[in-house]
């Protein structure tokens, strides 16, 4: 009995410092400072979907992580070997899927959530890339809740496929300056050739005194920008 305590004592250690993390992270006070009761509700649902999600996928690294480790320290060489690639292959393949099935809880924690300006971006940098499909859909919609920062999230994850959304609102007359300027300095951050063309085609078109506004206005942002 001692001996197999003594053997899973690694891996239970290690799968209660994960579980314990992931807690924490997912924790919905970090993320409702001004706990309403559908929004908390909602941020409830999706805070502990993402931690069964992740709390699963990094157990499951981080046991064969040490495996592996435990495997070297036996000067094991070759099933570390084996290990090591298993660990790899799992981390790189499952992680997608894993990002995939937590994008639109990832969501679901910007639009409910109550915090500080400095914090909104923050469930759009968890997500990543994956949550970039779903605000770009969101963000057609003008009238959607903190509309900025889902574009400035999509500049952060330099969500490429967003750049023909980002024209569409940049050359659209009937939005708000600010937007059209937001959308300027994202597809000057993407830096690509579809987003440097609708650039240099909007400032040639730029004859009027609101579009020459944008333009101010979307450099500004750019030079201001967190880096």
């Amino acid at each position: 009995m001692k001996t197999f305590t003594k053997k899973i004592l690694p891996y239970l250690i290690t799968s209660l410092l994960v579980i314990g993390f992931w807690k924490m992270w997912a924790w919905t006070d970090n993320y409702a400072w001004n706990p309403e009761g559908k929004e908390l509700l909602m941020l409830d649902i999706a805070l502990t979907s993402i931690f069964f999600y992740k709390t699963i996928f990094w157990v499951v690294t981080a046991n064969l992580v040490i495996f592996g480790l435990l495997q070297l320290r036996k000067k094991n060489f070759k099933t570390a070997g084996i290990v090591i690639v298993l660990t790899l292959t799992y981390h790189f393949t499952v992680r997608q899927v894993i990002d995939k099935k937590c994008a639109f809880h990832y969501y679901s924690v910007f639009h409910n959530q109550s915090v500080a300006e400095g914090f909104i971006v923050r469930p759009i940098e968890e997500a990543g890339y994956e949550i970039g499909p779903i605000l770009t859909d969101k963000i057609k919609d003008k009238e959607m809740k903190s509309r900025r920062y889902a574009i400035l999230g999509l500049q952060k994850i330099e969500y490429q496929p967003a750049t023909e959304q980002m024209g569409q609102i940049l050359f659209d007359n009937s939005e708000l300056e600010v937007y059209r300027a937001d959308a300027y300095e994202t597809l000057k951050t993407f830096d690509n050739e579809k987003a440097n063309k609708l650039l240099n085609q909007f400032r040639n078109q730029a004859k009027d005194s609101i579009e020459d506004k944008v333009v101010k206005l979307g450099e500004y942002f750019y030079e201001n920008r967190e880096k």
